[in-house]
């Protein structure tokens, strides 16, 4: 299961650093970001960096344990090879989950964000999944998240210098 959502980001693309964005996003800020979210930490193991978020979709608890797959200012790619998922908030179930955010260029100095969320699970819960409307209530989240992250980057980034001028 995957959907990707893009929201407009009112700052241009090169004002952007997404690899500073994700490993500095605090609890707050993640919570901020949608009703949904629970708690967000930032973590670094063996030298990988990662972020550990929890967040309730459609009557689920999920918990994941990102690790960092590739980082720059342009975008990420962060997977939780061991979500844990808890159905109604009650059954656990394991899921794999990559999560990519990307900084497109738009027109008139604007820009676009991009977020990507892929779920794979097994052919049960696949089945159980759709069963409980889970592909609705995924899109629903990543199309109200991105929304919430692209108001925080643009409050972070809106008053920075283009990059390579000095001004980071």
């Amino acid at each position: 299961m995957k959907t990707s959502q893009i929201a407009p980001l009112h700052v241009p693309h090169d004002r952007v650093d997404l690899e500073e964005w994700i490993f500095s996003l605090s609890d707050e800020d993640y919570r901020a970001a949608s009703p949904q979210h629970r708690a967000a930490g930032v973590t670094c193991t063996n030298g990988v960096r990662g972020t550990v978020n929890v967040e309730s979709i459609g009557g689920t608890l999920i918990i994941q344990h990102y690790r960092e797959v590739t980082a720059d200012a342009g975008g990420f790619e962060l997977l939780s090879e061991r979500s844990r998922a808890y159905l109604f908030h009650l059954f656990p179930a394991r899921a794999e989950v990559r999560w990519t955010m990307a900084v497109e260029p738009g027109s008139s100095g604007a820009s676009h964000l991009r977020c990507t969320v892929e779920l794979t699970l097994s052919p049960l819960l696949n089945l159980l999944a759709a069963t409980i409307a889970t592909p609705f209530f995924v899109r629903r989240h990543v199309r109200n998240e991105i929304a919430g992250f692209a108001r925080d980057i643009e409050a972070k980034y809106a008053h920075q210098n283009v990059a390579g001028d000095g001004g980071r």
